[in-house]
């Protein structure tokens, strides 16, 4: 079947799902604490019953109100889904950490000690497949992403928006070929393009995959000149990280 006719009948299928389910995201805001005491705020939308849990990592020029939608649509496929604030973002400004931009460095530093809260967090839910996990990231998260997979073999499958990674996160994109991922960029944003078509190409995966726009912005700011986009991301979990454990390892069913 060609690859456009596949792609809109997984989409009318997910629209049929959707309307099946009839489900709302069951949404709260949360908070938790990082190693070091700092408190995260973030908000978690509960599946119904128990199934993977997918962490969503905003960009440096946003939080996590920029995956609303998409968590929501997630949440209405079956997955757990928590979105935070990195600290100096969005909810998670405290103390020292106030001002993202200058204090960039100070809070990247921070970033990885973050992620690894909210993993803890995510996988303590009771609904929470605590060996079935996915993220998708964006911009300068896409780094972080790739490391907390690297630290955490239960993270299956990334989505990566607009951003690549260091040279030791490469390595291990190259030796993970049970970690597929799904790579999206817009052509006009060229480093972010180049940093992305590279992480695929790294991928020793078969089933990871590049999605290239044109003049469709950088990281979640796509999401709005390609409506399309959630859903296939959408379609990517359930592809790569099945809310019932068909086609992973039998060891997180």
């Amino acid at each position: 079947m060609p690859q456009n006719a596949r792609k809109t009948l997984w989409s009318v299928t997910l629209l049929m799902m959707f309307f099946a389910i009839g489900a709302r995201a069951e949404k709260q805001d949360v908070t938790f604490r990082a190693a070091d005491g700092f408190t995260l705020k973030g908000t978690f939308y509960s599946a119904q019953k128990p199934g993977p849990g997918l962490l969503l990592l905003h960009q440096c020029d946003g939080n996590r109100l920029l995956y609303d939608h998409l968590a929501t649509m997630l949440n209405t496929a079956g997955y757990n889904v928590l979105a935070f604030d990195f600290r100096g973002f969005g909810g998670s400004q405290a103390g020292e950490y106030t001002d993202s931009a200058a204090q960039r460095q100070k809070i990247m530093d921070q970033m990885p000690g973050d992620v690894d809260a909210a993993l803890s967090f995510l996988t303590s839910q009771s609904t929470v497949n605590p060996r079935a996990l996915g993220i998708v990231a964006a911009d300068c998260a896409v780094n972080q992403a790739v490391h907390a997979a690297r630290r955490h073999p239960a993270i299956r499958t990334l989505v990566l928006l607009s951003g690549g990674t260091d040279a030791e996160g490469e390595a291990y994109i190259k030796d993970s070929p049970k970690v597929p991922i799904l790579g999206v960029a817009s052509d006009e944003d060229s480093a972010a393009a180049a940093a992305t078509k590279k992480l695929v190409a790294l991928s020793t995966n078969s089933d990871s995959q590049l999605e290239m726009f044109t003049n469709a912005g950088h990281a979640a700011s796509i999401f709005v000149k390609q409506p399309d986009l959630e859903p296939d991301i959408v379609i990517w979990f359930i592809s790569n990280l099945p809310l019932a454990g068909y086609g992973l390892p039998p060891a997180i069913k």
